[in-house]
């Protein structure tokens, strides 16, 4: 019996070793700045029309409606 607690214990212990080492896949993320789109009028009440309009008229990468003092605003995402 203590033959088989030992093997389980340097199993653990192996296995933990291993994890330790397994780096994660990184990718490294763009960092994006927004800005109030220049070619969107009104109050934004379509989250996808606003990322179709950034992202076409604009060339943003992405877009979306926020709630900016005081309506709701399209906001265009770009690489900083």
């Amino acid at each position: 019996m203590a033959k088989f607690a030992t093997f389980i214990t340097l199993l653990f212990a192996a296995l933990v070793l291993f994890a330790a080492f397994e780096a994660p896949t990184m990718v490294e993320a763009q960092k994006l700045c927004e800005r109030p789109s220049g070619t969107w009028s009104g109050v934004c009440g379509d989250n996808n029309a606003c990322k179709n309009q950034c992202i076409r008229l604009e060339g943003a990468q992405h877009g979306s409606c926020n709630y900016v003092f005081p309506a709701h605003k399209c906001i265009c995402y770009f690489t900083c």
